[in-house]
């Protein structure tokens, strides 16, 4: 999680708040693909991968849900639309996050300094928007009829972007990020803490889950998906 730091939280706190992340986020992984499935227009990849990416916390289980959803129901464009949703949200934590931060040691001895500030901010925000960035620019040289990055023609762009993309983020570098959650979660910081803290996990893992199914529904309602 990228709060912890910013709001100096303990091994126990951290421990049971990856703790809820992994347990409800995996049971979502394993229910949502199936949900969507039931609720929404094959067609609709867009609702499809919109409310994949706000129902799940965890960045890797949303890519994970996403991907399982793609292979079951042959759909990859799901991946790309979940992915977007999901990295929308966690632009936003480059707010909220040092607000927490600034918040947090506002009270504290020493108040805000530039260290407890940089801390905060989650560094894979500034890389998401440094890969949208380079895909944006690859993508608009080659509209105007040049070479993506100057060196790329179109299938080349594109082979290669869906490689990184599809195969070593989704299906390599998702497992090894997974398998870090799992790592990063330690059973002996539980003693004493008792079911409230995942009683509290569970309301949250279902209001997110249901406010994300509300609003790819209604979007799904707005904008309904053209037939191809």
């Amino acid at each position: 999680p990228a709060a912890p730091p910013a709001i100096a939280a303990t091994q126990a706190e951290v421990a049971i708040a990856v703790a809820n992340v992994v347990a409800f986020g995996s049971v979502g992984m394993l229910v949502y693909p199936h949900v969507a499935a039931a609720l929404f227009p094959p067609s609709d990849s867009r609702a499809i991968g919109l409310f994949l990416g706000l129902a799940v916390h965890d960045t890797a289980q949303v890519m994970g849900c996403a991907a399982s959803y793609a292979e079951q129901y042959s759909d990859a464009a799901v991946v790309g639309a979940a992915a977007v949703a999901k990295l929308t949200r966690n632009v936003f934590l480059a707010a909220v996050v040092p607000l927490m931060a600034v918040r947090h040691a506002a009270g504290a001895t020493g108040g805000v300094t530039a260290k407890t500030f940089a801390a905060a901010v989650p560094a894979f925000v500034g890389g998401f928007l440094a890969m949208a960035a380079v895909r944006t620019l690859g993508d608009a040289q080659l509209a105007n009829g040049g070479s993506a990055l100057f060196a790329f023609d179109s299938a080349q762009w594109k082979g290669g972007a869906d490689w990184l993309g599809a195969v070593l983020g989704t299906k390599v570098l998702l497992s090894t990020g997974l398998a870090a959650v799992g790592l990063s979660v330690n059973f002996a910081a539980f003693h004493g803490a008792g079911l409230a803290p995942f009683a509290v996990g569970a309301a949250g893992a279902s209001v997110v889950g249901g406010v994300g199914l509300s609003v790819a529904l209604l979007m799904a309602s707005l904008a309904p998906a053209v037939p191809a």
